[in-house]
């Protein structure tokens, strides 16, 4: 099937184009195979100026580590792990701010469930009952 089919066939369909269905994302992908994905983050975190495709490359790299139950991670220092996820944030607000996508219900709920879910420990409800877990480590 040529490029210009397969194309029809995805507006047909309703398929929207995202980075995950470009051709740089296909070029990336064969990067990755070809020479590994930690050397292909090593190259990427050397430049000063990332595709888009190398931004959501990296973002699902860090999804990869950060999501693994008995990662090594959990051994790093506490202040560096929210130090990243500070950034990570801060990278979203501003290309939220900036983009202000037009999401469809089903992707706004499934975002708005996961920011929900990391809001455990800072409302007010979930942030009382760290307070209280750390009063009881307190020697009195």
């Amino acid at each position: 099937m040529e490029e210009r089919d397969l194309e029809k066939l995805k507006e047909y369909f309703g398929v929207h184009h995202t980075i995950f269905t470009s051709k740089a994302w296909e070029e990336l992908q064969k990067r990755e195979y070809q020479i590994g994905p930690e050397a292909l983050l090593d190259e990427i975190i050397e430049k000063r100026l990332w595709t888009n495709e190398e931004i959501a490359w990296v973002l699902r790299r860090l999804i990869y580590y950060y999501g693994q139950k008995n990662t090594y991670l959990k051994d790093a220092p506490i202040e560096r792990v929210f130090l990243n996820m500070v950034d990570i944030l801060r990278a979203f607000f501003l290309l939220f701010d900036q983009l202000d996508p037009d999401i469809d219900d089903n992707m706004r709920t499934y975002i708005c469930s996961k920011l929900a879910d990391a809001t455990w420990g800072v409302n007010s409800r979930t942030r009382e009952y760290v307070h209280k877990i750390r009063e009881k480590k307190q020697p009195s």
